[in-house]
């Protein structure tokens, strides 16, 4: 005695297992998503409340940092880390996403002095400057939790949805 069993249509579930294993290895799209998402909560919630990640506000700028800024802007900004708005700028505009990762951040030189405080000696003048830390970039646990349910609804559409 003998069972036969045939399977139609197998090589179209065959073919798509290997669209969904593409769909793993190459998390560009997410990451992408990921990106615009942490763009926009550093502008949003970085720049515009002047906090850090965690939610603390970023140190008050100095007098001595207002009086300068007084003497350059007639209108007085006094906005903390943005000045000029170059800062902001860059974490919009330098951001590299590739398949398996992404990096926001920024090319400025005086970038990561703001992120992390530091003292500046200056070379042609006597003298110092101590920067607080402001950090703009990171992530709290609101982020973590909403970038972590974007790569569940990301795995729902491109990898589990109609094997």
């Amino acid at each position: 005695m003998e069972i036969k069993i045939k399977v139609e249509g197998l090589s179209k579930v065959k073919g798509n297992l290997k669209k969904k294993i593409n769909n793993l290895q190459d998390l560009t799209q997410f990451f992408k998503n990921v990106g615009a998402y942490v763009v926009r909560q550093t502008i949003n919630e970085r720049f515009g409340k002047e906090q850090s990640p965690d939610g603390s506000k970023w140190q008050v700028l100095s007098q001595a940092r207002i009086k300068q800024r007084r003497k350059r802007h007639k209108t007085g900004n006094m906005k903390i880390l943005q000045d000029t708005g170059n800062l902001r700028q860059t974490i919009e505009k330098q951001i590299s996403i590739a398949r398996d990762h992404v990096i926001i951040g920024s090319n400025l030189k005086y970038a990561a002095i703001h992120q992390f405080g530091g003292t500046i000696h200056f070379k042609k003048k006597k003298g110092s400057v101590t920067i607080p830390a402001r950090p703009y970039l990171g992530l709290n646990e609101k982020d973590k939790q909403h970038i972590a349910k974007m790569l569940q609804g990301y795995i729902n559409r491109h990898v589990l949805g109609s094997i």
